[in-house]
């Protein structure tokens, strides 16, 4: 009798961690739908992966190829639990906007998505200055690693400058203390600008220009976009005279050439730090456009 009852007190058990296995909700795949742009047109062909940051070496979760609109979608059957933070790094492809055919292996994009991502997604320059004066600490080429929340804090303020489902400007670098009171709206547009004048090729020595501009105090010269702007980023002490060349090939109206040193300086965004004089400021001409927003002249290729 001994003998059943404890036969019994099993089959109960198992039936219970059984039923309770069985009854537990799954989560969700990630499925991302988007574009990516390079200077405000599509960017055919593009290789697109979706990446898993956390403490350890990054996660590639899914990868595709953008189509010739430059749209992609990708699934992944792993979910990331909540310490992992995703993010978008897209290599290569044929821009549909600039004087350069074929396709263009110094283009490197990223976008920073955080735990949840939106459903639909954008990447671009702006999405990549965005993300990379934001996780500049965490970054290593397209590896992007560091404690939970570092990367929480980071990701978090990605929206902040750049909406992720549009690829243009976040809510708020729009506002007065960050654009029109001072030069941090102007300081991301000139980035932005640097990055797209690479992609599109506007001159057939843009990028290599660029390179040797942003190349580090020490160690090699940046090879992609995304280096670039890790090495700006990082070191925007380091002989700002060489961007001014860069900026003045890249902006449409010529101007930039005396502003590019000073857009090579920490973009503070929480704090709205003044990174410059106010003549400096002045020199940006900064305008309203017909939405209400204040842009700069020679803004975004492609971007309003």
């Amino acid at each position: 009798m001994f003998n059943d009852i404890r036969v019994q007190i099993i089959v109960v058990l198992l039936t219970t961690g059984l039923l309770g296995f069985v009854s537990f909700p799954a989560a969700a795949a990630v499925r991302i739908e988007g574009q990516v742009q390079a200077g405000g047109g599509p960017l055919a062909r593009s290789e697109v992966t979706l990446w898993g940051a956390s403490a350890g070496e990054p996660k590639q979760l899914a990868q595709t190829r953008t189509r010739a609109d430059g749209q992609f979608e990708l699934r992944a059957k792993e979910t990331s639990d909540k310490d992992v933070v995703l993010y978008l790094i897209a290599k290569g492809g044929e821009p549909s906007v600039g004087k350069g055919g074929g396709d263009n292996p110094a283009i490197v994009f990223l976008a920073v998505l955080g735990g949840k991502p939106p459903a639909r997604v954008v990447v671009n320059e702006f999405t990549t200055a965005a993300s990379v004066w934001t996780h500049a600490q965490f970054l290593g080429g397209t590896a992007i690693k560091g404690h939970a929340l570092g990367l929480r804090i980071a990701a978090g303020n990605v929206p902040n400058f750049v909406d992720l489902a549009t690829g243009g400007w976040g809510d708020v670098i729009q506002d007065p203390l960050n654009s029109s009171q001072t030069p941090t709206m102007a300081n991301f547009a000139t980035l932005a600008n640097v990055l797209a004048g690479c992609a599109t090729r506007v001159s057939a020595d843009v990028c290599g220009k660029l390179f040797t501009a942003a190349a580090p105090a020490t160690g090699s010269a940046p090879t992609d976009t995304l280096t670039a702007a890790e090495a700006i980023a990082r070191y925007p002490w380091y002989k700002p005279g060489e961007a001014l060349r860069v900026a003045g090939l890249v902006l449409s109206d010529g101007e930039g050439q005396d502003d590019a040193s000073h857009a090579l300086q920490p973009v503070s965004l929480l704090c709205a730090e003044r990174m410059g004089t106010a003549s400096q400021v002045r020199r940006r001409r900064l305008s309203r456009g017909r939405e209400g927003h204040v842009r700069q002249r020679g803004q975004p290729l492609g971007r309003r």
